[in-house]
């Protein structure tokens, strides 16, 4: 197998090199650890690039290069983009007059990418030493998203009676499509199916769970864009209602009372209350001040809805009991009660009477002259069985008159040495 270049180089299967008539052998080689050996490393693969921008095919090389050659796809000696020989640079068939040679590191530059410049390509380099290595790279050239949108066949459907399709349509290079529901990614359950790359979502007998906002997410490694959202709309129901009482029964006559109907629906529901099959109401809860026996029977709600054209009903007994009659003492029960009252009363009377008997204070009628003076005070001594607890009262004073039993005479002498003294009446007041 034999390769051959412009620049004279022939490599052979054998290990001969020729070069200007020069014969060396492959023992020469032998030489040159194989650690040594030039190289070429690749800084990205692959590389990634948006439609329009432009993108380098990077390389390094650790020796002087003597030629480079970056072709498009399999390496074909005739067929390439460039070529460079000690910095010359010489176009081949596949030059778009977009690329270029960057030196010193002999990386291959493309302006303005374009969808066809995407693939495989190889370069392939000798280096003044004589080494020769061949490299590959991949070029990714991608649109970028944009105009991401669903278009939907219902927006309206009745549960289990209809089907709907979704579509996701956008411009740009899909890498990947999501479908999300309500902001969540959507799970894809029995009855929900991908098709045509996923940008097609078709749902079969759709339910209630299926109402929601749907959007499609599309990405690439350039970017990612998200869609409008559309909205499903499932109307189901009514399922059967539930009915509430309150308060709860037994129910007494006179009170008032609330029965209320609930049934799933979409649409809210039509409500219609009936007793006894005669229509009462059309709201959702029955109201009945003050019952009595006449409200007594069986009381039916039914729901409807206009839109599934379903109804569905459920019936409960209400029973009224009459309220306990208010309890009157008999006339021995008041009889009894006054005597107790008017025998406590008594009981009282009596004990304040002795109370106040046996805490009073007794006193003598005064007498006159010098008794009455010196007369000492009366001190209470309380309850004869409990401890004596002695309290003095304040004495009370009064100005005395003096009244003569017969008058005196200027002449009238007083024997001081009979010591006779006039005394008169004291009246004390009385307390």
């Amino acid at each position: 197998m034999t390769s051959s270049f412009n620049s004279g180089i022939k490599r052979t299967s054998q290990g001969l090199l020729f070069k200007n008539g020069c014969v060396f052998f492959s023992a020469f080689l032998l030489c040159f650890p194989l650690s040594l050996a030039a190289t070429i490393t690749v800084i990205n693969d692959p590389v990634t690039a948006a439609l329009g921008d432009n993108v380098t095919l990077g390389i390094s090389i650790d020796e002087s290069v003597l030629v480079c050659t970056w072709h498009r796809g399999a390496v074909d000696v005739t067929n390439f983009i460039l070529r460079v020989t000690n910095g010359v640079p010489a176009e081949g068939s596949q030059y778009t007059r977009r690329e270029s040679v960057l030196l010193p590191s002999h990386s291959l530059r493309i302006a303005n990418a374009t969808l066809a410049d995407s693939g495989t390509y190889s370069v392939r380099i000798v280096f003044t030493s004589g080494n020769e290595v061949l490299s590959n790279l991949t070029l990714k050239v991608l649109e970028r998203i944009s105009g991401v949108e669903v278009n939907i066949s219902k927006n309206d459907v009745v549960e289990y009676n209809n089907s709907v399709d979704l579509s996701c349509n956008f411009t740009g290079t899909q890498e990947t499509l999501q479908w999300i529901k309500d902001k969540e990614t959507l799970e894809i359950k029995p009855g929900i199916e991908l098709s045509n790359n996923n940008l097609s979502l078709h749902i079969s007998n759709t339910s209630r769970d299926h109402t929601g906002n749907y959007s499609c997410k599309v990405c690439n490694a350039i970017n990612c864009n998200i869609s409008n959202s559309q909205h499903l709309n499932v109307y189901y129901g009514t399922d059967l209602p539930i009915i509430t009482v309150y308060p709860k029964q037994p129910i007494l006559a006179g009170s008032s009372v609330n029965i209320a109907c609930t049934s799933a629906s979409n649409p809210l529901p039509l409500y219609q209350w009936f007793l006894n099959d005669t229509l009462k109401t059309f709201m959702q809860t029955h109201a009945i001040t003050n019952i009595t026996k006449a409200d007594e029977g069986t009381y039916r709600c039914v729901a409807s809805n206009n839109q599934t054209g379903r109804m569905s009903s459920a019936s409960i007994y209400i029973t009224v009991t009459d309220a306990p009659e208010p309890h009157h003492l008999s006339a021995g029960a008041i009889a009894g009660i006054v005597i107790a009252v008017i025998v406590g009363a008594g009981a009282i009377t009596g004990l304040i009477y002795y109370i106040v008997t046996k805490t009073g204070v007794t006193r003598g009628s005064g007498s006159s002259g010098l008794n009455e003076m010196n007369s000492k005070p009366t001190y209470n001594t309380g309850d004869k069985g409990a401890e004596n607890q002695f309290v003095q009262e304040e004495p009370q004073y009064s100005s005395p008159t003096f009244k003569p039993s017969s008058p005196i005479s200027a002449d009238t002498t007083i024997n001081s040495s009979t010591d006779k003294t006039v005394y008169a009446l004291v009246n004390a007041p009385k307390r």
